[in-house]
């Protein structure tokens, strides 16, 4: 998918969505500036959706692979790179594999990975009945659902609801043909605080206070480990960058700060 934004000049941007990126169900930055300001390119990772999937067993290195292939297959020589979650780990494997192709970074929701600083495996959620991980999901990504669900059990019954019909959907095909799996098996094996403090990328890391799921310590620790990196933490939970018009705003801006202090990163629209 990629957006038609107005005028010329507009900055490159490659989104890179999480674990469950299914475009029929993920469009929420559709609804934010990003798409009118920039000339914005965004697929779904492999083993979500309609997409292929390679024999064998995929790791955090393929999938940056398959975001070199998108912006080789975009005419792109270099774009900013938005990570969500997934996407925000996606986004540093390939900072490391093709630095010269990433000019800039926001990483929402997303860590260095490793023993200490790794995002919570959910893939135990797959051996869960679907309404038992619904609920523990709304819980652990954002915080204040605890409280949520015994202090006003009907708004957080509506939540559910809202979860277990997301699930529903994104089961078919992505749970029911194993991609989905394949990617969190990926996912499990994400580490990159070995060699972090190679990636000079600019980068904004944005967090969502209530966080349970990508804690904001190891945020805040991945700020720390790069050496050319912003922070900035929102009233939010796991997935803040499109849950509130701030977030998005703040990715707008850092990426067209960077654009203009770099005029290789736009280009006329095609």
């Amino acid at each position: 998918m990629r957006s038609r934004p107005v005028g010329e000049g507009a900055p490159r941007v490659l989104l890179l969505g999480g674990s469950n990126y299914d475009l029929r169900l993920k469009r929420a930055f559709l609804d934010t500036p990003l798409v009118t300001a920039c000339d914005i390119a965004t697929y779904e990772p492999r083993g979500i959706g309609r997409t292929a999937q390679p024999d064998g067993a995929w790791t955090m290195h393929d999938y940056a692979a398959d975001a070199l292939a998108v912006l080789d297959a975009l005419g792109w020589d270099d774009a900013c790179v938005i990570g969500e979650s997934f996407g925000g780990m996606t986004a540093l494997h390939l900072a490391q594999l093709a630095p010269e192709r990433v000019r800039a970074m926001v990483l929402a929701s997303a860590t260095a990975g490793g023993e200490e600083y790794a995002s919570h495996d959910i893939s135990a959620f797959l051996s869960l009945p679907r309404a038992v991980a619904a609920d523990e999901a709304l819980c652990l990504q954002d915080r204040r659902n605890v409280a949520l669900r015994e202090v006003d059990p009907d708004a957080f019954a509506e939540k559910l609801a809202a979860r277990i019909a997301f699930e529903t959907v994104f089961a078919i095909p992505s749970i029911e043909n194993g991609g989905y799996a394949r990617l969190l098996e990926a996912r499990g094996q994400h580490d990159c605080t070995a060699d972090i403090h190679q990636i000079t990328t600019p980068a904004l890391v944005i967090a969502g206070r209530y966080d349970g799921q990508a804690r904001p310590e190891a945020q805040r620790a991945l700020v720390d480990a790069l050496p050319n990196a912003e922070f900035r933490m929102f009233d939010a939970g796991h997935g803040v960058l499109f849950a509130i018009p701030q977030a998005a705003q703040a990715a707008l801006t850092f990426i067209t700060d960077t654009s203009r202090h770099d005029p290789t990163l736009t280009g006329d629209m095609t």
